[in-house]
């Protein structure tokens, strides 16, 4: 398959889910995410999404709460 084309499920099933706590990953590193709550989400799933989906069939869920859904 190129590389260019993602990989999906076979017909009539679903992809794998990756459900990603966004605040839990976050809150892991002593970054200064506290005060940019948003910024540090953002970050997380610009960094992060492309290599959990790059090549498979594979949808991620992001879960945020409060001010890091803003």
């Amino acid at each position: 398959m190129p590389e260019d084309q993602p990989a999906r499920a076979p017909r009539g099933e679903l992809p794998p889910v990756v459900v990603l706590d966004v605040a839990n990953v976050v809150g892991s590193r002593p970054d200064g995410w506290w005060k940019d709550r948003a910024g540090a989400a953002a970050r997380l799933l610009a960094g992060a999404a492309g290599p959990l989906t790059a090549g498979s069939a594979l949808a991620v869920v992001a879960v945020l709460e409060g001010r890091a859904r803003t």
